[in-house]
């Protein structure tokens, strides 16, 4: 079966597997695979079923469509093919087995591993912590966290599962001549795998994987939403825009625009500078003792002096603050030093018009820590948490690969009363004490909760949409209590259904070094909504070498500036900045001055003549940069990988105006170009709103000065009316 459309032309044999798909000329499809395949049964040692293996295959043709219905034993699955601008797939089965369906992959294509690494001029997106753009999908491979890895129990942190550390139902593969944009059109954003798999060294799987969630006795199911194929011609921010279309018409319940939000408090459109330190300690693993950032009023001279040059209002952010330990959920209260002497700083803050924020460690239950004397394994008896926590399939011995190092611990179960109360109960005692900001979610990438098989617990053994309804409602209770008080994050940012609830989290663009290019696509999709703060750089030291490349710390901060993001600090003990958070090296440090008279520029724009863009705008596509090519180095090999010496983004504010920004960070002046074709020119505009230059519509050369942050208001004609904007 051959259709042919205006922007593609598809062949479906006889069994529905995608044969062929031209677009633009461009044949994306390199190998036959089967339309789909299911697990039949529950955990990995469940056979696999594909559509190639039905006893009988049928095929009705109807205008615009095709319905193919697949015969097995006890068992039909019928998939209809609607053909328009977008090829959609949807599906339906009979199980009478007796025998759940786990999981369905659909549709199974085969793409061609025709990326920029192998030669080509082939990329691939996906919105992992917060934008990633893969020229090599070996390099995703040799990355442990980031290989691909079918989602199965015990849950990883970073596992490619939707909604969790993938924030956006859809990938994207486009080369020069063509691309392909694959999405999900679930509106109630259930549980899937969205990822890219390796088939061979020929060939890229885009990989869908969508959980019924079902119980064995329920025979019928009706998938009730679409898988989508669209063909495009462009890049990531064409891809990024067929998603967001889709976004703005189905946004999530109870989603609204930071401009409007009243809820939100005044700090949030303020430009804070988020500063992060432990009391305990230097990094995660290290020995628990007070360091000399306690007591908690130690930090403040740091503070004040951070404050003083930058003119920025502080979030002090703390790590290693609980009573009980570290990184040991749930259990946090009271803080180190007691109750009293964090309302106390809390309050010396206020005075400062500064912020208090707190790390917690998510949804896990902490047996014993491995960094202090803290043991709960009688109270994990007395309270029954075995009945509690997350079980795998066909068993009741549960295990956890959450932060191990530093504790003993099991991944709680978010349907259950226990653990939405025991977090409700632990967030009420930090809001008593006039906490700014809990990322109450850390461990949980995106605000997602971990899988579950239990057969005793009321959700279906395995799972489903289940997730992130519970998910939702605990958020919705946390975000009525905290109301007038406290935001609430997650570590990576919140994944689309959380976003309403999770308005302010710890990014996580700087992991996308070891693999890729961090694009912002997080920012393009949702700035609008909620952006989130830069984030505490925790690998980075070993991503990048900071002694061969030391501007790369002030590049990851100018990307978080340009992504509309809060800047991030993390001081050592001494008060001094750090590469990032669990770096060990006390004795080569970012240059302070330079850093903090970076910040100092950012918080002007963000506060004034840029607020209207970086605060409260819509990204859109920036007039072309050509600028060098900065190779950056790894600690782990002698290949550098290559950034531009200028980075940009461009926003649209609520009157139609755009400006576009322009960042430099390294310790020389940068000369570029900007493409400023198809405007009315644009006025170069500094932090005071001084005009430094007027441009014409013309690529345009510019030089700019070292470490530096620089806007343009573009001047564009608009179609309809011809008034400048």
């Amino acid at each position: 079966m051959t259709v042919t459309h205006q922007s593609y032309r598809i062949t479906l044999d006889e069994r529905g597997a995608v044969c062929s798909f031209v677009a633009h000329g461009k044949e994306m499809i390199v190998r036959r695979l089967p339309l789909f395949a299911f697990r039949l049964g529950v955990g990995p040692d469940a056979p696999t079923v594909t559509s190639d293996q039905a006893l009988d295959v049928t095929v009705q043709q109807l205008e615009g469509q095709a319905a193919f219905t697949y015969r097995y034993q006890e068992l039909t699955f019928t998939v209809t093919v609607a053909f328009d601008r977008q090829v959609a797939f949807s599906f339906r089965f009979s199980n009478h087995t007796g025998t759940p369906i786990e999981w369905v992959d659909i549709p199974q294509i085969a793409l061609p591993n025709d990326l920029v690494a192998r030669g080509g001029s082939g990329r691939l997106l996906m919105n992992i912590n917060e934008g990633l753009l893969l020229e090599n999908l070996a390099a995703k491979e040799a990355f442990a966290p980031y290989a691909h890895k079918a989602p199965e129990y015990p849950s990883q942190g970073l596992y490619c599962v939707f909604p969790a550390v993938v924030q956006s139902q859809f990938l994207a593969y486009y080369d020069d001549i063509a691309g392909l944009y694959i999405a999900a059109t679930d509106e109630e954003r259930s549980f899937k795998g969205v990822d890219f798999a390796p088939l061979g060294e020929e060939a890229i799987q885009p990989f869908f994987r969508l959980f019924p969630g079902i119980k064995a006795d329920q025979t019928d199911f009706s998938l009730p939403y679409q898988v989508v194929l669209e063909p495009f011609h462009g890049d990531w921010y064409t891809a990024a825009e067929l998603y967001r279309r889709w976004l703005e018409a189905h946004r999530p319940r109870g989603l609204r625009k930071v401009a409007s939000n009243r809820e939100l408090p005044t700090w949030y459109t303020d430009a804070p500078l988020v500063v992060t330190y432990p009391v305990q300690g230097a990094f995660d693993t290290d020995e628990m003792v007070p360091n000399r950032l306690f007591p908690y009023s130690n930090a403040l001279p740091h503070l004040d002096r951070i404050a003083d040059k930058t003119g920025s209002r502080i979030m002090a952010l703390l790590m290693h603050w609980e009573g009980t330990a570290p990184w040991a959920p749930p259990y946090v209260w009271p803080p180190v030093g007691g109750e009293e002497m964090l309302r106390d700083f809390c309050d010396a803050l206020h005075e400062r018009r500064f912020l208090l924020g707190v790390y917690c460690s998510g949804i896990s239950y902490t047996l014993h820590s491995n960094l202090n004397d803290y043991n709960a394994e009688e109270r994990y008896r007395a309270e029954k948490i075995d009945r509690i926590v997350c079980m795998p399939p066909h068993s009741n011995q549960p295990t956890s690969l959450i932060c191990q190092a530093q504790r003993k611990s099991y991944d709680m179960c978010i349907s259950q009363p226990f653990t939405k109360q025991v977090i409700l109960n632990e967030v009420e005692k930090i809001v008593s004490t006039g906490v700014d900001y809990i990322q109450v979610l850390d461990q949980n990438h995106g605000g997602t909760p971990y899988l579950c098989y239990s057969s005793r617990h009321k959700h279906p053994p395995l799972p489903g949409g289940w997730i992130v309804s519970h998910m939702t409602s605990l958020l919705r209770r946390l975000t009525a209590l905290t109301k007038g008080t406290a935001l609430l994050g997650c570590e990576s940012g919140a994944a689309e259904p959380y976003l309403p609830y999770l308005n302010l989290s710890d990014n996580r663009y700087n992991l996308n070094y070891y693999v890729g290019h961090p694009v912002p696509l997080y920012a393009y999709l949702y700035h609008e909504y909620a952006y989130n703060f830069t984030g505490n750089g925790v690998c980075s030291s070993e991503v990048h070498d900071h002694r061969r490349s030391p501007d790369s710390f002030l590049m990851r901060l100018a990307y978080g500036c340009l992504a509309g993001d809060l800047m991030t600090l993390v001081i050592n003990q001494d008060g001094h900045i750090m590469w990032s958070w669990c770096d060990r090296n006390t004795e080569y440090l970012p240059c302070e001055e330079v850093v903090l008279d970076f910040v100092r520029i950012a918080t002007a724009y963000k506060r004034e003549v840029g607020k209207p863009y970086l605060t409260f705008g819509r990204m859109v596509r920036p007039c072309p940069v050509e600028s060098e090519r900065v190779g950056m180095y790894s600690t782990f090999s002698n290949n550098p990988t290559y950034h531009p010496a200028v980075l940009t983004t461009a926003y649209v504010a609520k009157d139609g105006s755009m400006a576009q920004f322009l960042a430099t960070y390294r310790t020389q002046e940068e000369s570029c170009s900007i493409d400023l074709t198809g405007t009315d020119g644009a006025e170069l505009v500094d932090e005071t709103g001084e005009i430094l230059a007027v441009l014409p519509a013309d690529k345009v050369p510019l030089t700019l000065p070292p470490h530096s942050l620089r806007m343009l208001t573009i001047k564009k004609a608009c179609a309809k009316t011809g008034k400048l904007l």
